[in-house]
């Protein structure tokens, strides 16, 4: 009688054990993949945060699943990933669907000489148009491989190619591209007078020839970590025009202007989604080197970049974010031709695009708060066949936003600017529109430390 007693309590502690592990546990049997018709599954699986064999706390679940459908939508090679789990018992099916996008893309390009949308609708004008070609296949053979062709004709001239391959190695970390564009342009950004760029224009170019190559390796040995390595040789030579207008827009003169470059890229991305983030963060520390000492361009310039970011969800609906970009430069000349301060990417204060603030040293920061006015919605139009294009989300978020930022410029180059060596800052109100294809559109009503107001029109993310 006492063995059976004995049997039984440890027939039911195994039991026990048992049934509480299968309720706590559970084990990737299987990973099956749906939906990627082009992509491979080895790309895929890279962007997962489970294996095949892998035991997941149920606790832990939720987290993992969420973050590997945010890894696999910003690759930018799917629309949607959704990720269940199939089957009873301890040992059960991963099931990850996805919706592709297009990949191949022959777009007729229309290009305006402009810094920004908003530079440009001052005058609305198109006498610096220029049409062409730009050929992008995001996925070639469907290892995430970036194809770019780029033919560009009119009044300005371009031809580029740009090749990058993200996974050498089994261990998928590391990378390798390369780029070569040649430009010819007939007007350019000779100077900066009254805060604003001065356009030369000239029978011949002024900018007779503008040719960079590089070549890139990238190491990303964590999902969110990655290192990017550029090797570049530039090639210029200017008319003597463009010189005798700007003596300081190459260095002592120079009509050619040849050095090798490098430039190093450390990023840590933990966005939710990369094209708008409303949770997360973002760092980077990017160094500049213009010249190497292998050619005879007196050129010895050292910047060191950086860029923080930061995503809060305040409610189920409220959203805040702030961000601080920062550049520091050697005391080496700059030529006027890479001298970049505010007004040019997305480095600017709002509310002073129409203005460049020239400078070596610059430090921004941006604050947002915004209010989804419309949750993201999901339309479905059934009288487009292909599913790559007939599903559209959507979302527009209303914002409340103060920026400010400084320029020190130890070289001006007119005495006309007033904005370097001031401190810049702005209000304002913004209403943002989120589509499918990473479609960003902004509407903002601005009014900076001058006193300006005026409404401004953006294509990407505000911070």
């Amino acid at each position: 009688m006492l063995v059976l007693k004995k049997l039984f309590y440890t027939l039911f502690s195994i039991f026990a054990f048992v049934s509480f592990t299968m309720g706590q546990y559970f084990i990737v049997d299987n990973i099956k993949l749906e939906g990627n018709n082009k992509t491979k599954d080895k790309f895929i699986l890279r962007e997962l945060l489970f294996f095949k064999g892998d035991t997941i706390k149920l606790e832990n679940w939720e987290r993992i699943k969420q973050t590997s459908e945010q890894n696999l939508v910003n690759t930018s090679l799917f629309h949607f990933a959704n990720i269940s789990v199939q089957g009873d018992g301890v040992r059960k099916q991963v099931l990850v669907k996805l919706k592709e996008r297009w990949y191949l893309w022959p777009i007729p390009q229309v290009d305006i000489d402009e810094r920004n949308f908003n530079t440009w609708w001052e005058t609305k004008s198109l006498n610096r148009a220029s049409v062409g070609v730009f050929l992008t296949h995001n996925n070639m053979r469907g290892n995430g491989e970036l194809l770019k062709v780029l033919l560009m004709l009119g009044y300005n001239k371009k031809v580029g190619l740009s090749y990058e391959f993200p996974y050498l190695n089994k261990k998928k970390t590391l990378g390798f591209g390369f780029q070569s564009i040649y430009t010819l342009r007939h007007e350019v950004n000779a100077l900066t007078k009254n805060d604003k760029q001065l356009y030369l224009k000239t029978v011949d170019f002024p900018i007779q020839e503008d040719w960079i190559s590089s070549f890139q390796l990238t190491y990303r040995p964590k999902f969110y970590l990655s290192h990017l390595l550029q090797f570049r040789f530039h090639q210029w030579r200017f008319a003597d025009t463009l010189l005798h207008f700007n003596t300081t827009y190459s260095p002592n003169s120079n009509k050619e202007l040849n050095y090798f470059g490098l430039y190093y890229k450390l990023k840590l991305d933990h966005r939710d989604y990369k094209p708008y983030p409303l949770r997360g963060y973002y760092a980077d520390i990017e160094i500049f080197k213009y010249g190497l000492g292998l050619t005879n361009s007196d050129l010895n310039i050292l910047s060191f970049k950086s860029t923080l970011r930061k995503y809060w969800q305040l409610g189920k609906r409220w959203y805040y974010a702030a961000g601080i970009i920062g550049k520091i430069s050697n005391n080496a000349f700059q030529p006027y031709l890479l001298e970049r301060g505010l007004g040019y990417g997305r480095d600017f204060v709002r509310g002073y695009e129409y203005y460049v603030i020239d400078g070596q040293d610059y430090m921004v920061a941006k604050t947002n708060i915004k209010f989804a006015l419309l949750p993201e919605k999901i339309v479905k139009l059934n009288w487009i066949k292909s599913d790559k294009f007939n599903t559209i989300p959507y979302a527009f978020y209303l914002n409340v936003f103060c920026d400010m930022g400084y320029v020190y410029n130890s070289q001006a180059y007119s005495s006309s600017n007033q904005l370097p060596n001031s401190l810049q800052y702005s209000i304002g109100l913004g209403l943002d529109f989120i589509s499918y294809y990473d479609a960003v559109a902004r509407l903002e009503w601005t009014v900076n430390a001058w006193g300006e107001s005026s409404f401004y029109v953006h294509f990407i993310a505000p911070i």
